[in-house]
């Protein structure tokens, strides 16, 4: 077993909140997890790995948000409505435009959960649906389930990152619950590889 799959195993068991997931693919260093949710049909979805880059670099990638439509898949639209506390607090607002589907807005309220003093803990950042926003545009499906958050923990004494993608999302309409699935296990891999991309760009 490689060391990446072998802390991967790791961090599973040492979590009881880890229990039910089960490893759906392997790709480029980064193991993607799916678990059924009780009372949906959409899966949970959840990404790790290790990013080359030091955790407060990765922060800033994930939370430029204005950037999105140009270093997100998909995304065409990105704009931080408001924030409260200092910017603990963020409402962000983004248009989706994924192929053969029609284009999907979403809100969500962001929240700062970091645990981070002199290089040791933890960057966490953690979102969910709310309705303070944009109303619903015509044209657009609005997507009320998107929940996930992003957590950084340092290695290789805050070289490098490991880092958790969650996401449960489900994108509404018509999309038959199936193939909402299956594009979720293909997106989750695909924001954790432009995280990777973004950060490698902007090292000196």
């Amino acid at each position: 077993m490689s060391l990446g799959r072998a802390l991967a195993l790791l961090v599973l068991l040492a979590d009881p909140s880890n229990k039910g997931w089960e490893q759906a693919a392997r790709e480029d260093g980064i193991t993607i997890y799916s678990r059924r949710r009780e009372g949906s049909p959409i899966a949970e979805m959840k990404a790790i790995g290790i990013i080359d880059a030091p955790p407060h670099a990765v922060w800033r990638a994930i939370r430029d948000y204005d950037r999105y439509p140009a270093t997100m898949p998909y995304t065409e639209e990105a704009k931080v409505l408001s924030s409260e506390d200092g910017g603990k607090v963020i409402y962000f607002y983004s248009v989706i435009d994924a192929p053969l589907v029609d284009k999907r807005d979403y809100v969500i309220r962001i929240l700062d959960e970091s645990d981070w003093q002199d290089g040791k803990g933890y960057l966490k950042v953690s979102w969910t649906s709310t309705d303070k926003g944009p109303a619903e545009r015509e044209g657009l499906i609005r997507v009320k389930v998107n929940d996930g958050f992003w957590k950084l923990e340092p290695r290789d004494g805050g070289k490098r990152t490991f880092a958790t993608y969650y996401v449960h999302t489900d994108p509404g309409g018509e999309i038959p619950k199936w193939i909402a699935n299956k594009a979720n296990s293909t997106a989750v891999p695909n924001v954790f590889a432009a995280i990777r991309k973004v950060v490698a760009e902007e090292k000196p």
